[in-house]
């Protein structure tokens, strides 16, 4: 507490009385404009560093530099308001209180500002796989690298909350102990969490689909945006964000269609029981040269087989293979090839039967 008086004291050693306080009032008021003012400047000076630095220095600097430099501006002027308020011509008594109520909590601001400063650099952790992109493809360095990400900035928020504790007198020790004596206590209650994390770590490290890859788990299907601790986030083709947690996406059968190069098109015609043979013959041919002569399906293996004959009619077998893996664009495919289809069928003389159950509605209607 007596620090603040032998600092007053030592500037009024130096300066005559009868100025002093005009001295520290200028100070005061030069120091405030600029800790509220003076934020684009600090902006300007690490903006040009940045320019100039960021070239000649490693990518890893380069992020460090990047990642401090809103949490150093933010500190800085926190340290001017700061200084402005010890400056000022306030009697001792209250210089006394603000220099012991407001220190502690500027230094653990510092800490917070240089903790906030680590957590905007969390992609060195990307940085750091860089080193392994010859045995790491680019998704699978993308998918470890969010995660990581995560891993890391629950470090460095953990550092930070239990070096601020101990700023307080918290005792941090004491705490960690009665955290691992209270840890049994809850771990029922977060067996689901713990199990989560497991199989998040299970699937970051066997990699069974990366961000960015379109994925189908069961009944819900999407690309993947991100892979966290908990859970696993899926963007569906109607543009909804669903989160399914780790240990269900683990459970499931994970169906990965980024890595395929095509998807199979199966598609069955029923035509009327007295259709006559050559006619049959003709669409079949007729079908398979049109979808021989579409860009998007494969030539091999093409199937377009008469597949069942019976009471309910000829039933006809299209199976393909497409060229367009993605599936909004298979959606497009298939409308083209079931509306080139029914041109065929058209134009061949050939008409669709009906099922059996809407020959049984119609008739219960008619009667």
């Amino acid at each position: 507490m007596g620090e603040a008086v032998d600092v007053i004291n030592e500037i009024a050693g130096t300066v005559p009385a009868e100025h002093l306080p005009w001295v520290r009032i200028g100070s005061a008021a030069v120091l405030a404009l600029a800790g509220i003012f003076g934020g684009w400047l600090v902006q300007r000076i690490f903006a040009a560093l940045g320019r100039r630095l960021r070239p000649k220095l490693p990518k890893w600097l380069s992020i460090l530099l990047q990642g401090f430099a809103a949490p150093m501006e933010l500190l800085i002027r926190a340290l001017l308001l700061y200084g402005a308020l010890l400056a000022a011509p306030l009697p001792v008594e209250w210089t006394e209180k603000i220099w012991h109520w407001l220190t502690p909590l500027v230094n653990a601001g510092a800490v917070l500002a240089i903790a906030w400063g680590f957590w905007r650099s969390s992609p060195l952790c990307r940085q750091l796989l860089v080193s392994a992109e010859n045995k790491l493809d680019v998704h699978t360095n993308q998918t470890m690298g969010r995660f990581f990400e995560n891993v890391y900035r629950v470090v460095v928020a953990t550092l930070a909350i239990l070096v601020v504790l101990d700023m307080f007198g918290i005792p941090v020790v004491s705490l960690v102990a009665g955290a691992g004596i209270a840890g049994l206590a809850v771990s029922l209650a977060a067996q689901s969490t713990l199990t989560n994390l497991i199989a998040g770590i299970t699937l970051v490290l066997e990699r069974p689909f990366g961000i960015g890859d379109y994925i189908i788990l069961g009944s819900w299907e999407g690309t993947v945006e991100d892979i966290s601790f908990r859970s696993t986030r899926l963007r569906t083709p109607d543009n909804v964000v669903i989160t399914v947690e780790n240990s269900k996406v683990c459970s499931e059968y994970i169906q990965n269609t980024t890595e395929r190069d095509s998807r199979l098109w199966v598609q069955t015609m029923r035509l009327p029981g007295d259709t006559p043979k050559d006619r049959v013959e003709s669409l079949c041919a007729a079908i398979r040269a049109f979808l021989l002569a579409d860009p998007g399906v494969k030539d091999e293996p093409l199937v377009v087989t008469v597949d069942q004959v019976g009471d309910d009619g000829i039933k006809i077998l299209l199976r393909a293979y497409t060229t367009i893996a993605d599936y909004i664009g298979f959606l497009n495919l298939k409308d083209r090839l079931n509306r080139g289809i029914l041109e065929v069928a058209e134009r061949e003389g050939c008409a669709f039967a009906y099922s059996p159950v809407n020959l049984r509605m119609e008739e219960k209607e008619r009667s």
